[in-house]
């Protein structure tokens, strides 16, 4: 069984700056905390967590971790997840190894709500800032998620 979690970065700053280095607001802060405490109270754990290197999410990802007791020095970076085609991440997604079941991926909208969309069971309509959606596949390979049968998981949203 894999588990997957899509989880969009917390709200950022609009201030003019490039967007890759727009960072999270005190309210983008407070709400990836409560969504995470929510994870840990649940004792969902992540075996990896995997983060766009936008600033706003690789903090995101570091909240989530810090709360969820995941080594910070281990949340890997993958460009891909900052706004490359829905095709690219979900190849990267069918290419995560299989030895970790529970994956965290925090990147960006729309391409975090289309995949949520394209994995729930239900219509997830619009991931909102800090929104995790988590799917269970039955599978034991990353490769094999889109043909498996799922479960919604959870959403926090």
């Amino acid at each position: 069984m894999k588990h997957l979690y899509l989880i969009r970065h917390g709200k950022a700053t609009h201030k003019p700056m490039p967007d890759i280095k727009r960072y999270l607001t005190g309210k983008g802060i407070k709400r990836t905390k409560k969504y995470a405490g929510i994870l840990a109270e649940q004792n969902i754990k992540p075996d990896l967590i995997i983060s766009s290197p936008a600033t706003r999410a690789l903090q995101t990802a570091e909240i989530i971790a810090e709360i969820l007791n995941y080594p910070v020095d281990k949340i890997e970076i993958n460009p891909v997840f900052y706004f490359e085609p829905e095709q690219e991440v979900l190849e990267q997604i069918k290419n995560i190894p299989d030895r970790y079941n529970h994956v965290f991926l925090i990147g960006h909208n729309p391409i975090w709500t289309d995949l949520a969309d394209r994995f729930s069971e239900k219509p997830v309509w619009h991931l909102r800032t800090s929104g995790i959606s988590g799917t269970a596949f039955e599978t034991e390979t990353w490769k094999n998620i889109l043909q498996s049968p799922r479960k919604d998981y959870i959403l926090i949203n």
